[in-house]
């Protein structure tokens, strides 16, 4: 027990070293150490999700350019940004779930769970992105087999092609 204490005691000293004996400092540093312990584990969950968000967001801007749209940067990266702030929140919360409520460590089930749901809408926007960029490229099936996997799964008919047409009803006068 004795290195423990004298353990303690050293990491006490090596902030107080770096801070000079503020408090504000030696709080900051503490603060700091404990955002970082809670999300250390589960970077990797973080970085892919992410790393899906902005390549999303490069293909959509790819799509603007093939239909001629006007590509707005600072609109669009305030969107990324606000989207990707929303996605950091659902997995910290996520992730806060597990560590006090569940009081599980290293069982990412509910942050993993999460952070699939996520990015596999992520991946679902740049398939149907990659669609309009190429219509006949291969992710064509890829889009198919999704959609029907998605039926299959909630019993939803997931029919995009037809959500736009003009379904008015004709009536004739007599």
């Amino acid at each position: 027990m004795s290195h423990l204490s004298q353990t303690i005691s050293r990491i006490g000293d090596a902030i107080q070293g770096i801070t000079q004996g503020s408090f504000i400092g030696s709080t900051l540093v503490g603060a700091a150490a404990a955002i970082t312990g809670f999300f250390a584990p589960v970077k990797g969950l973080l970085s892919i999700c992410f790393a899906t968000t902005l390549v999303d967001m490069i293909f959509g801007i790819r799509v603007a350019r093939k239909q001629n749209k006007k590509i707005e940067s600072n609109k669009n990266w305030k969107g990324t940004l606000r989207k990707i702030i929303d996605e950091f929140t659902i997995i910290a919360l996520a992730h806060g779930i597990e560590w006090a409520i569940l009081d599980e460590t290293g069982v990412f089930l509910l942050t993993g769970g999460v952070t699939a749901i996520i990015t596999l809408t992520e991946l679902w926007s740049i398939i149907e992105n990659l669609n309009t960029i190429d219509p006949d490229g291969p992710w064509k099936i890829l889009g198919k087999f999704l959609k029907k996997k998605g039926e299959d799964y909630t019993g939803i008919e997931l029919d995009f092609e037809n959500e736009h047409t003009d379904d008015t009803e004709v009536v004739e006068e007599p």
